[in-house]
């Protein structure tokens, strides 16, 4: 008897589970016939990943499918169209005209990320970055203020004293007959500017004996043990994100940060301290009435040098690092760009100024076409806040849609860079950039909700290239596997290869 008990147990639970994969198998049938419904065009999904690729590559990031599915969009002849992450619908958009009216023209209805921070519990996490509306109007116009060219100008010898320890460095490097780790020193670099401009201390990150505040920023980065599945989760779901996110943290690193602008807000407090950087602007802002306008509180003064580190390290060490590459894989454009740096410089006495950077077209050019093939931000995404009608069309985007935006799509896209491939700062000079839509051009996102540091951050990766390269002659250690290749498994561009140089001393 009790054996014919246990076996209809079985039969019962194996019912159960064939009932319940039966209903998923309906239930994602369902969901994948949305777009068709709706007559966008779409990329036929698999179940059960939907149009996700990159999870056969043992990486839990969807970043990187954002480029394959605007290029297979684009070979179709669509000018956008829906595809699905798990049972997650999104919209890619193809036509730069279509991303203009999400990120600037119609910006209303797409105001948010797809983030999953909790406000509530996770005060300090609640930065300008992930913050959902309304409250990131008020704080982005707080912030807004903090980045004019008189503050650029203000904090701009502070990012120069952090560039000697870096080219100190180098020197010795290159003298004891080493290669160059240059995604490494760019790192370090950026860490001693984030840590002197938004955390007003001295790190010295090129001092291995002093390894404290690299450390945490590279665990703050990393997240945490789930890090990588929670923003997987998030990508797919984000409710279920939000209510996991306690889970991903690693609260040292947040700790850490805390007490770090803690005890310098009250060493300058009880001082009567000032420096020229983000947190001494921040702490103003703390000290006008609760009322006011300006008003921000401690847990904002954290959260934003936070997001501070996080936008700063990997998006400006980034940026040099692959300008780095391309130069010495191209020397003759090294040396142009070298030229230019020294013909300005020259005027100034040899001096590195903020006036002289303005000055220096050929570097900028340089860095936008580095921009154009390795963008920090492999894909942009929004969230429609309501529904909308995309233009000159009758389909509705409904509420809570995402909506994909690649930057490495369109910057390696063959209709508006011939010969993508290729590196070449020309398609940058101001009659070029007239030729072209300025949507295709977007590495730092667009519109009212952009990235409010970008002028920071291109001041901070100027100073960095034109100080090694008045230096230092470069050119490819035969340590580099060529060429470099996009790595899917981060969220923020990184190459798959490690990148070393040759460096010589000029």
């Amino acid at each position: 008897m009790g054996l014919f008990l246990s076996e209809l147990v079985a039969i019962d639970v194996l019912f159960v589970l064939a009932a319940s994969i039966l209903a998923i198998w309906i239930y994602f049938q369902h969901t994948y016939q949305y777009w068709e419904r709706k007559g966008v065009p779409y990329l036929k999904p698999t179940f059960p990943y939907g149009n996700v690729k990159v999870i056969f590559k043992k990486t839990l990031h969807t970043t990187t499918d954002a480029k394959t599915w605007y290029d297979e969009l684009k070979i179709k002849g669509h000018k956008f169209g829906g595809v699905y992450t798990f049972s997650r619908r999104r919209l890619v958009l193809v036509d730069p005209e279509y991303i203009k009216d999400v990120l600037t023209k119609d910006f209303n209805h797409f105001i948010d990320r797809n983030d999953h921070v909790d406000e509530k519990n996770n005060p300090k996490g609640a930065h300008l970055f992930n913050i959902r509306n309304p409250g990131w109007k008020p704080l982005r116009q707080k912030l807004t203020p903090t980045f004019t060219s008189g503050k650029m100008k203000m904090m701009f010898n502070s990012v120069l004293e952090c560039s000697n320890y870096m080219i100190d460095f180098m020197k010795k490097d290159v003298q004891d007959g080493q290669d160059i780790d240059s995604r490494e020193i760019m790192a370090a670099f950026t860490t001693d500017v984030i840590g002197s401009v938004a955390f007003g201390v001295e790190c010295n990150s090129f001092d291995n004996s002093k390894p404290e505040f690299l450390n945490m920023g590279r665990r703050l980065l990393d997240g945490g043990k789930f890090s990588s599945l929670l923003i997987f989760i998030a990508s797919i779901c984000p409710g279920i994100g939000k209510t996991l996110g306690a889970l991903a943290k690693d609260s040292l690193p947040k700790a850490f940060f805390t007490e770090v602008v803690r005890s310098t807000l009250e060493y300058r407090k009880n001082n009567k301290v000032r420096r020229p950087d983000f947190l001494q602007l921040l702490l103003d802002m703390h000290e006008e009435p609760t009322d006011s306008e300006k008003y921000v509180n401690f847990n904002q003064i954290v959260a934003n040098t936070i997001l501070f580190f996080i936008a700063g390290f990997d998006t400006s060490s980034t940026t040099m690092n692959f300008t780095l590459y391309e130069l010495a894989r191209n020397p003759q454009i090294q040396e142009k760009t070298r030229d230019e740096i020294n013909t300005v410089l020259a005027k100034y006495q040899g001096k590195i100024t903020y006036e002289a950077l303005q000055e220096m077209t050929y570097l900028q050019q340089v860095i936008d076409e580095t921009l154009r093939l390795w963008p920090p931000l492999i894909s942009l995404e929004r969230i429609c806040t309501k529904d909308y009608t995309l233009r000159d069309t009758n389909i509705v985007i409904e509420k809570g849609t995402a909506i994909e935006i690649s930057p490495l799509g369109l910057g390696r896209d063959p209709e508006y860079f011939p010969n993508p491939e290729k590196f070449d700062p020309e398609r940058f000079t101001a009659e070029e950039k007239l030729k072209r839509h300025p949507y295709v051009h977007i590495p730092f996102g667009e519109g009212p909700r952009n990235c409010i540091g970008l002028r920071f951050g291109l001041m901070q990766s100027r100073i960095g290239i034109i100080r090694v390269l008045t230096n230092f002659k470069l050119s490819i250690s035969s340590k580099t596997k060529m060429p470099l290749t996009v790595s899917s498994q981060y969220f923020l561009l990184k190459s798959n290869e490690k990148l070393y140089l040759r460096a010589e001393r000029i």
